[in-house]
């Protein structure tokens, strides 16, 4: 018992040791680096982390997680791809079809349509391209895991290593399109703007949406062949988190212009100075997703046109600072670990590091065409993606329509929009058309059920505008409608409230939708679902399963009854004071920002049925009776609160449910000591004698005299189910919260047995 509590005590320690040792290290880096006005402790800190995980994943070997053995065909590629670096391959291809034989990498906004598109088709190619049981995309992030390149980062190999892994990258694109060229992001472009994520990089005409999965531009829908890491959540698709996180930044002019500027290529390696990689650390940081963690971000196309624009940097350094003998002999006299030594194989690859200093690469293979910067005489920029800011006079990355312009007005900082009141926005004119545009020729299921969805902003506040929208897949038929938000919401809708339109399903078979939900911008929303384990809201695909077996039908409330969509996600059996409408199972955010499941669930929370000032109110009585019997049912209020309800019983009667009865009372939110009535059944004008039974809310049953007290208050009410809608008559009574498998109907207070 002793040697076991001592063992525990041991390894307690020495897990306070190495916490303590992690800790240590981190507070060296804070010393170092936050004498700089580069970074704040919290980044130094992530950055650091990062390191101690790339060194844990090497020392692990987890690219053996993602790859098990290594085949001979793939090798075969990996050496083939290298062969041809080394060889220049694609030269005469490239000379075939009339283009430059040494690519010219441009800055992705620089790039003609034409550029993109065959980008596009090149990285799409190498995604789709199976080599045994990966893909050639998937090869290249291989490449990239710790184990594999233990030389890749934390030293004087990180620059040399990437400029070959880009350039080895950029001959795979080109066996797919020869004239195809790796471009650059230099993110610089981007930073300072009023909201970094609303860059028109991130839409479908570029690198697609950065708020979680990716669903639009050319990477839409791409797998991955690892899961996401950090996740709390299994992700194996694309995904981002742009500017997500208020700590995180992209590189600045400053950051460039002091690498640009140092003097000696030491002082851009990790053990002289962890300036220069942890820099490149943060726009990994900001794009969030896979790029957060080094050893899977090349899954995301982003990653390489990060790294060439580092690779840019670097160059314009060597250009500034070295002459051409010192480019290729400079290295650092702390190598950090064996890895990067000068005459070290640069693995996994043949060569040796000292061999990625070489001036051959932009001699021979490529080179980068610099932005140019707008100027007092030449107010202009090169692509239509920038705009001049006559402020600093630098082009600028400019801000898609609907995104933050705040402090621009008057200027060309928005995209195919203009900026008024800190918002990019277009003529209503142009709105107009733009929802006849999409309106035209979307087509309706023929036979369908509604299900609710909410579509909320940054705030976590419901988007009401009529723009806002939801593509519906049918992933059986491949049919398509577009719904859209109904306009100004009414209880018991949340804010943003949309119908969906979904394939009515069969009994024993299932419809399968996709769902794709626009703000009024157009802007990607990402979907968010609600676990039921961990009650909270979490991101998750759009798709929906819809059954009348809830065993296999996604947790979604819907109902065949246009009147009766409204009442979705709501309680009808408790007090209207009790009554608040829930979240719907799936619901969207349209935002660049974090928006949390608290903030989701508020906005359902807050939403209350408004006091109601109609001088009527209707509540149910069970009328059990001989179907030939030709009844009235009347209502008679004890004090001089209004008159007396009388009507036929048959015509009365709910039409799902002949024997609950709907009959009228003052309203008791009128009358602060609420409202007695006597319910009576009648033949001929002769009460009926009937059996009375009062349904207590503890569900017991009792006999009784027909009386019935409606209050304000629940506690002082004997029928808490009642209602100054005549709309919800039909669902009065039931709970329509869920699947309706699980719907539940609560019997009325007062039950007749005549």
């Amino acid at each position: 018992m002793f040697q076991m509590i001592l063992r525990l005590l041991v390894t307690f320690l020495w897990l306070i040791l190495i916490s303590q040792s992690k800790l240590d290290s981190c507070e060296q880096w804070i010393k170092q680096l936050g004498d700089l006005d580069f970074f704040t402790e919290a980044q130094i800190r992530m950055v650091c982390m990062h390191q101690k995980e790339w060194v844990k994943d090497r020392d692990e070997e987890a690219g053996k997680k993602f790859l098990e053995v290594t085949t001979d065909n793939q090798l075969k590629y990996l050496r083939h791809v290298e062969q041809c670096t080394r060889e220049n391959c694609v030269r005469e291809a490239r000379r075939k079809k009339r283009a430059p034989t040494k690519s010219i990498r441009k800055e992705i906004r620089m790039m003609s349509p034409a550029e993109l598109r065959n980008l596009g088709i090149a990285m799409n190619g190498l995604k789709n391209r199976q080599i045994d049981n990966i893909t050639a995309w998937d090869l290249h992030t291989l490449v990239h895991y710790p184990d594999s390149a233990p030389g890749a980062h934390w030293g004087p190999a990180f620059l040399p290593w990437h400029r070959e892994f880009l350039r080895q990258f950029e001959i795979a694109l080109q066996t797919e399109v020869p004239s195809v060229t790796l471009p650059y992001w230099d993110s610089t472009l981007d930073q300072g703007l009023p909201e970094e994520a609303d860059s028109v990089l991130w839409t479908d005409e570029l690198l697609g949406n950065g708020n979680g999965y990716v669903k639009t531009g050319p990477f839409a829908n791409w797998d991955t062949n690892v899961l996401m890491p950090l996740s709390q959540i299994p992700v194996k698709k694309l995904y981002r988190s742009t500017g997500g996180r208020e700590q995180d930044r992209l590189m600045t002019p400053k950051d460039a212009n002091w690498i640009i500027t140092r003097q000696n290529f030491s002082q851009l390696t990790f053990c002289h100075d962890k300036t220069f990689e942890s820099m490149h650390g943060l726009s990994h940081v900001w794009v969030g997703g896979f790029m957060y963690v080094i050893r899977v971000s090349p899954n995301d196309p982003t990653f390489y046109m990060h790294h060439a624009f580092i690779d840019n940097l670097w160059e314009k350094f060597r250009q500034n600072s070295q002459t051409r003998e010192e480019r290729e002999e400079q290295w650092a006299t702390k190598n950090c670990n064996s890895n990067h030594g000068f005459d070290v194989q640069m693995k996994p690859f043949t060569i040796q590091n000292r061999d990625g200093l070489s001036n051959q690469y932009t001699d021979e293979w490529y080179e980068y065409q610099p932005v140019r910067h707008c100027t007092i005489e030449d107010a202009t920029c090169d692509s239509n993606f920038y705009w001049c800011d006559m402020k600093t006079w630098r082009c600028r990355s400019r801000v898609v329509y609907g995104g933050n312009c705040t402090g621009y007005e008057g200027t060309q900082i928005c995209y195919n929009s203009v900026c008024s009141q800190g918002k990019c926005v277009v003529p209503p004119r142009v709105r107009s058309a733009t929802k006849s545009r999409i309106e035209d020729g979307n087509l309706s299921f023929k036979e369908k059920v509604w299900a609710k969805t909410v579509l909320l902003d940054e705030n976590g506040k419901g988007i009401e505008d009529d723009l806002s929208r939801i593509v519906i897949t049918d992933l059986v038929t491949n049919q398509t409608q577009i719904v859209f938000h109904s306009g100004e919401t009414v209880f018991p809708e949340i804010p943003g409230t949309v119908y969906l339109s979904l394939p009515k399903p069969r009994a024993g078979k299932m419809s399968r939708v996709s769902l794709e939900a626009r703000d009024q911008f157009g802007r990607y929303c990402q979907a968010q679902c609600m676990n039921s384990t961990s009650e909270r809201y979490q991101v998750c695909q759009p798709f929906l399963n819809i059954s009348l077996n809830s065993e296999i039908s996604s947790p979604v409330s819907f109902t065949h009854s246009m009147s009766s969509r409204t009442f979705l996600n709501l309680d009808l059996s408790v007090h209207p004071r009790q009554m608040h409408p829930e979240m719907p199972y799936i619901v969207f955010v349209c935002s660049r920002k974090l928006v949390t499941s608290a903030m989701i669930k508020q906005a359902a929370e807050v939403v209350r049925a408004p006091t109601s000032t109609e001088n009527y109110v209707f509540f149910r009585v069970a009328v059990f009776r001989e179907e030939s019997s030709n009844y009235q049912i009347e209502v008679s209020p004890y004090s001089d609160v209004g008159p007396i309800f009388s009507s036929s019983i048959e015509k009365a009667a709910s039409a799902f449910d002949p024997n609950i009865v709907y009959v009228q009372a003052p309203n008791p939110e009128l009358h602060k000591e609420g409202v007695r009535v006597r319910v009576s059944i009648l033949s001929n004008n002769n009460r009926v004698q009937c059996q009375v039974k009062c349904t207590e809310k503890d569900g017991s049953m009792h006999q009784c005299d027909g009386d019935v007290d409606l209050h304000s208050d629940s506690t002082l009410s004997q029928e808490d189910v009642f209602t100054s809608d005549p709309h919800s008559l039909p669902v009065l009574g039931w709970n329509m919260k869920g699947h309706p498998s699980f719907w539940r109907h609560k019997m009325p207070f007062l039950s007749f047995h005549c």
